[in-house]
């Protein structure tokens, strides 16, 4: 079942896997440090759209600290929904974002073609967003682009 675990809990789950594991639901350093010290290969910094707890902070609240110790394993999830949203989670240090709910939308709405065009919008609104920053690649995203 979903919900805190300690790390002796998290190691039997990870080694019963036997695959490369990444822990969803991360909403702090010390979240994050107890499943990378279980064995995760990786975090999800999630509040898992809020249907857990209405009043969870955003993931943006608490990304950035948690990115600063973890460089290279953070995921995060939750509210991104435009190529802005995307090139901020990026700057605040993930490596990586998902964005599930909306394709959802998209399926049911228009298909493939919905799934297709939205993909599109979002990187043209990247693209644009790194145009007006001065950023030539993803690589160059950072802080400074969001925080002056």
């Amino acid at each position: 079942p979903a919900g805190r675990k300690s790390v002796a809990e998290l190691k039997k789950i990870i080694n019963y896997a036997k695959v490369p594991f990444i822990v969803k639901g991360i909403m702090s350093v010390e979240g994050a440090q107890k499943a990378i010290n279980a064995g995760a290969q990786g975090i999800v910094v999630s509040n898992h759209g809020g249907r857990v707890l209405d009043g969870t902070p955003a993931t943006a609240s608490v990304l950035e600290e948690i990115a600063d110790q973890f460089k290279g394993q953070v995921i995060v999830d939750g509210g991104i929904r435009s190529g802005l949203d995307v090139f901020k989670a990026l700057a605040l240090g993930a490596d990586a974002v998902i964005i599930a709910r909306p394709f959802v939308n998209m399926i049911y709405g228009n298909g493939e073609q919905g799934v297709e065009a939205y993909v599109q919008q979002l990187g043209q609104e990247l693209e644009n967003t790194m145009m007006m920053t001065g950023v030539s690649s993803l690589k160059e995203i950072s802080k400074k682009n969001i925080y002056k």
